[in-house]
């Protein structure tokens, strides 16, 4: 059976009960505040977590697993080395709040002053920015059974925007937290998803990677206690006619029938952009990983020809996946590492925003490297005896790619980016077109 990923929070609600100076950590003056400054935002009614902490009788409950959870490293789920990146939204403990919840679990989880218990963080019940310009619900819920492996679904949502109107923010809602690991949002120009939607006679269809190009940003992606963030300013997203919002979720099993029905809202501007964000995909697709490789090696590379600033990165990779970098190497021959995960999760993966964009200079390479382990060993293994593993849409199969979001400082270069990347990825289009053509004639011969 699939084990189920665990955050623990708080949401401080109770009264403790005054007690007498304690020279140790207790859980009103110390414990409480980190849990809820790290976790909280998962942990709570109808979050994704998989039960609630709001007590110190909960905590203490859980008090041991939680102190063995993080001293492992499991939780808070923020995979990037520190030291590599900064980003928004970071949850990590320090080795010092490690010790500190060990050693208070080893005190015996003492409740202390109710005079030193902070107030518990508030949360919107409504949509975070306000009413939306425009809301789309799924028409009919999607059904997921109470077992099994997870759902990767993709969803087709039409969507025409007012003339002279463009998208400044977007945020997603689920109507089921239990089940709703994160959500990619994406738009579709090809009309593609439009043939492929309910033809196996459920809503939407299946496909592990997003079914169209994210949107940029913090537009794109969704994961349990990410707060939605509009575009900085002077940024806009124009909706060219004909195109598809494509919303991808991922589904988890809970142990019982249950069903999700989500809802997007669009915020609009008038204000046209005054620059763009450009998608630099990095990806490998000659992935052929032979059974037992432990360390099997993906890349990927590109020079920019213009100077950049980054705004985020986003990289995927399945359940063979351990490791990633993404390392700028500039002209003079310097490099310096813009994020590193070498304990990647599939069932935690982020789009990592900058807190402040990274400037590149003229013909800088950005690098993506990545490590893959196919043996008994790694516990994601889908194959209990690994298998031979090629490139591939599907969670059995294995991918390899970050995808940058860059601005040209000189708008009038942007053009020239556009160009090189949109020839970039059309070539790469056509060799995923083929190997998916031969997937298929293997699979039906």
């Amino acid at each position: 059976m699939k084990s189920v990923p665990i955050v623990f929070v708080v949401i401080a609600t109770s009264s403790c009960v005054t007690l007498s100076a304690e020279e140790g950590p207790t859980y009103c003056r110390d414990i409480a505040p980190l849990l809820n400054n790290n976790c909280v935002t998962c942990h709570r009614p109808g979050e994704v977590a998989p039960f609630s902490l709001r007590s110190y009788n909960d905590v203490r409950k859980h008090g041991r697993l939680i102190a063995a959870i993080v001293q492992a490293k499991i939780m808070p789920p923020w995979r990037p080395i520190a030291g590599y990146g900064e980003f928004l939204g970071e949850r990590r403990l320090t080795e010092e709040q490690v010790a500190l919840i060990k050693k208070w679990v080893q005190a015996g989880m003492p409740e202390g002053d109710r005079k030193e218990l902070p107030e518990p963080p508030k949360f919107s019940s409504g949509w975070h920015l306000g009413n939306p310009d425009i809301v789309f619900t799924m028409p009919e819920p999607y059904h997921l059974p109470a077992e099994g492996a997870d759902v990767l679904r993709n969803f087709v949502i039409p969507l025409k925007l007012p003339e002279g109107k463009y998208i400044r923010a977007v945020e997603y809602r689920p109507s089921n937290r239990r089940i709703v690991h994160h959500a990619v949002l994406g738009m579709d120009r090809t009309g593609s998803g439009r043939t492929r939607d309910g033809a196996d006679g459920l809503p939407g269809f299946p496909q592990a990677s997003l079914a169209g190009v994210i949107l940029p940003g913090n537009l794109g992606i969704w994961t349990p206690g990410w707060e939605p963030v509009p575009l900085p300013d002077g940024f806009a997203l124009p909706w060219p006619k004909g195109t598809d919002l494509i919303l991808q979720l991922h589904l988890s099993p809970s142990g019982k029938p249950e069903s999700e029905q989500s809802a997007v809202g669009i915020y609009l501007t008038d204000q046209p952009p005054s620059n763009f964000m450009v998608d630099i995909y990095m990806e490998d697709l000659r992935i052929d990983i032979p059974p037992g490789e432990k360390a099997y090696r993906t890349r990927d590379s590109v020079t920019l020809p213009v100077e950049v600033d980054v705004v985020g990165l986003y990289p995927h990779m399945h359940r063979l996946g351990k490791e990633v970098k993404v390392t700028a190497r500039f002209p003079d021959g310097t490099e310096k590492i813009l994020l590193w995960i070498n304990d990647w999760n599939f069932n935690w993966q982020m789009y990592y925003q900058n807190v402040k964009p990274v400037r590149l200079p003229p013909y800088t390479e950005l690098v993506m490297e990545s490590v893959h382990d196919n043996s008994a060993e790694n516990p994601n293994n889908p194959s209990v005896i690994p298998q031979r593993v090629e490139w591939g849409d599907q969670t059995h199969n294995e991918m390899s790619v970050v995808i940058a979001q860059v601005v040209p400082v000189n708008k009038s270069e942007g053009s020239m980016l556009w160009t090189m990347e949109s020839e970039r990825e059309s070539e790469k289009g056509r060799e995923r077109e083929k190997k998916r053509e031969r997937a298929a004639n293997q699979r039906q011969g």
